[in-house]
């Protein structure tokens, strides 16, 4: 939890700043919103998991002993997005400040077990908090019926942990070693690999929104986010429960979100 109250801190610091700065004799709207989506493959784990499923398949074609390996590959799935955002207007220009958190809705889990060998579980844990700054311009149709289009930095603050249950088996013959590092070398046969980091990215957004009420509206939106953390220490465990540093890995936020909001206007 303790990300998520730091991404707070600065959302809240954020706010009262852009309340300060605003010249007393400007005519705008000030809005707060809630907002909930969806997005697919949370910190871009996608190549790291068909790794996994590659050597699973690798393990079990490349020796005729493994035969009857059995194995249940990785899949990920979507995950939901929650946040909340405060927008100031003028004009036909908006500086928003936002924050949104999503993490998989289930496990993504892959299992392995060598023939006359031990399941050996494979668990990815993931989640990302991310602290979007936009600045962009208002395309209105009428009275908060409007299009926009914004761009700006995202602060993210991302982990992503793999667990392996028996990484490294010495299975009876006909059935070979089993050991993912063996298989591909850029995989490793530690219990726990885990990376965290903090990062500053990009963004892009677009959206549309209406008017349901004097003072509340609908709106939908597309952000896409770019962003690369520095190669980040791991803070992982080895085959022998001893602790393990490497590899390095970066942190990779790049992804697209599609987010629904309700916002509320407070009238300068």
């Amino acid at each position: 939890m303790k990300p998520m109250i730091t991404t707070f801190l600065i959302f809240a610091i954020a706010i009262i700043t852009m309340c300060a700065v605003m010249p007393a004799y400007a005519i705008g709207e000030f809005a707060i919103g809630l907002n909930g989506g969806v997005t697919y493959d949370a910190n871009n784990l996608e190549d790291l998991t068909s790794r996994y499923n590659m050597a699973m398949l690798m393990y079990r074609e490349a020796d005729p002993g493994n035969a009857d390996t059995s194995l249940s590959q990785i899949s990920i799935p979507y995950s939901p997005v929650f946040g909340f955002n405060a927008r100031y207007q003028l004009n036909f220009f908006f500086f928003r400040i936002g924050c949104h958190y999503t993490t998989p809705f289930k496990t993504v889990k892959g299992t392995v077990t060598p023939a006359g060998g031990e399941k050996n579980t494979i668990k990815f844990s993931t989640y990302q908090a991310a602290l979007p700054a936009t600045v962009g311009l208002l395309v209105p149709l009428s009275s908060r019926t409007l299009f926009f289009i914004g761009a700006g930095p995202t602060y993210h603050q991302s982990s992503v942990s793999i667990t392996q249950s028996n990484p490294v088996q010495s299975p009876p013959a006909p059935a070979t070693a089993f050991n993912f590092n063996t298989t591909d070398p850029t995989l490793t046969s530690n219990k726990r690999d885990r990376y965290s980091a903090s990062f500053v990215g990009y963004h892009l957004m677009i959206g549309a929104e209406i008017p349901v009420h004097d003072k509340f509206s609908l709106s939908v939106e597309w952000i896409h986010q770019e962003g690369k953390s520095h190669p980040v220490d791991n803070d992982g465990i080895d085959a022998g429960d001893a602790a393990a540093s490497s590899p390095r890995r970066t942190l990779d936020s790049r992804g697209d979100f599609l987010i629904f909001g309700l916002n509320y206007y407070i009238m300068f």
